[in-house]
């Protein structure tokens, strides 16, 4: 009988198949590590664009801070104008009040009475002086009366007395203004 050795065979064909095998892993693994790469070099390239975008954000940000510092130095020198020009306002206006003051108070006396002193201290002026009688003394308070810018009128003393060999009616009157709430 003829006797066939199949262990060659067998040990060849069990050779190619670890061999194939072998191949398979290896181009598996070569797969891998290209389908890494690939994967490595987008996530690097997506973290240099993102790390550029940071840079370019910081240069950004930092030129908004110059900005935003020029901005803030030219609103107080703004604050500063606004506040020398109120102060301008406040000046021209005051100027013109005790001007606008005297002429009210000298149009308001009546023919018999005159104003010997005048005192003005914070919120209030005083008025002295004398007058024919009660009735023009009246009269002149009523005149007062008429110019609101000169604020309340209150009489504080009436008396008679001489006034070169004459008899008058001594007064002294107070005139307050409101203070305006700012």
């Amino acid at each position: 009988m003829i006797r066939i050795n199949l262990l060659p065979v067998r040990a060849a064909r069990k050779k190619e198949s670890i061999r194939q095998q072998l191949s398979i892993a290896g181009l598996s693994i070569l797969m891998l590590f290209i389908v890494l790469g690939g994967f490595y070099w987008n996530v690097t390239t997506t973290v240099s664009q993102i790390r550029g975008n940071i840079d370019s954000a910081r240069s950004e940000l930092g030129e908004l801070k110059k900005k935003i510092g020029k901005l803030s130095k030219i609103k107080e020198q703004k604050a500063k104008v606004e506040e020398k020009l109120n102060i301008v306002r406040d000046l021209e206006a005051g100027k013109k009040g005790p001007l606008s003051m005297l002429n009210s108070i000298s149009e308001a006396i009546p023919d018999l009475a005159w104003v010997e002193s005048l005192k003005g201290s914070g919120n209030s002026i005083v008025l002295s002086g004398f007058a024919a009688t009660e009735g023009v003394v009246a009269d002149f308070m009523r005149g007062l009366e008429r110019f609101p810018e000169l604020g309340s009128v209150e009489l504080e003393i009436v008396q008679k007395s001489k006034k070169k060999n004459y008899d008058v009616v001594s007064f002294t009157i107070r005139l307050k203004k409101e203070r305006k709430e700012t």
